[in-house]
């Protein structure tokens, strides 16, 4: 399964985050809290492990219904690069690991993920920047939703029109996005993704891939969500 999240570096809540070290400690493990402080860029490769454990949620709620999404349980590791920041990682949760792939602009960050047996490398990917004054998350939602139609639409020779994107209510609330076409569920599996001025989505056909739903492993306690607030 498929997961991805944007950061927008530009938000004054993203400066000096690594300063603020009741953050620090409610979201980070003690390994990535010295990998923070003892980067060059630290609020960058803050964001970058922040990045990786919400798209890590992302892709592997789909099959533990009863996941915890407290960061402190996702631990990432970032592998080394030439670039600002590494460029591929890995989750490692509760639940089992997500292979991360991280896509940095000047002024926003991209995490893909996908769950064992899937490759970062044919995920289909898309970031859109919006105007500030438009950056409510109403209007987010329709520029993703029409963003994941649209390379849908490619990929499957639909035209969008015939596309629906769906969240069912559970229990425990909104599950996650699930991609319709002509009424009928397709193998495309979808994640959505906003912060500030930046749109994201991620797009995988999993065809042929086990998707069935299961339940927490004893003792992931369950925290309906996404990761931990910014604030």
């Amino acid at each position: 399964m498929i997961g991805n999240d944007i950061v927008d570096l530009a938000d004054p809540r993203a400066a000096g985050k690594s300063r603020d070290l009741r953050f620090m400690d409610r979201v980070f493990t003690a390994k990535e809290r010295q990998a923070i402080f003892n980067h060059v860029n630290r609020d960058l490769y803050l964001w970058s492990l922040w990045a990786g454990k919400e798209t890590a949620y992302k892709a592997l709620c789909k099959i533990y219904s009863a996941l915890s999404s407290a960061p402190g349980r996702y631990e990432i590791e970032l592998f080394p690069s030439a670039g600002p920041v590494p460029e591929r990682g890995v989750a490692r949760t509760p639940c089992g690991s997500v292979s991360l792939r991280l896509f940095t602009g000047r002024d926003h960050l991209h995490c893909i993920g996908v769950t064992a047996g899937h490759d970062t490398d044919s995920v289909m990917w898309d970031v859109a920047r919006i105007d500030r004054g438009n950056a409510d998350p109403g209007y987010q939602s329709e520029i993703v939703r029409n963003m994941i139609k649209r390379e849908a639409s490619c990929y499957l020779k639909e035209s969008p029109e015939t596309m629906e994107i769906v969240r069912i209510r559970g229990p425990r609330g909104l599950g996650p996005p699930v991609l319709y076409v002509r009424k009928a569920q397709t193998t495309i599996d979808i994640s959505m993704s906003h912060d500030g001025r930046f749109v994201a989505c991620a797009l995988q056909d999993i065809r042929g891939k086990s998707t069935t739903p299961q339940d927490a492993p004893a003792g992931n306690n369950v925290t309906v969500g996404v990761g931990g607030s910014r604030q």
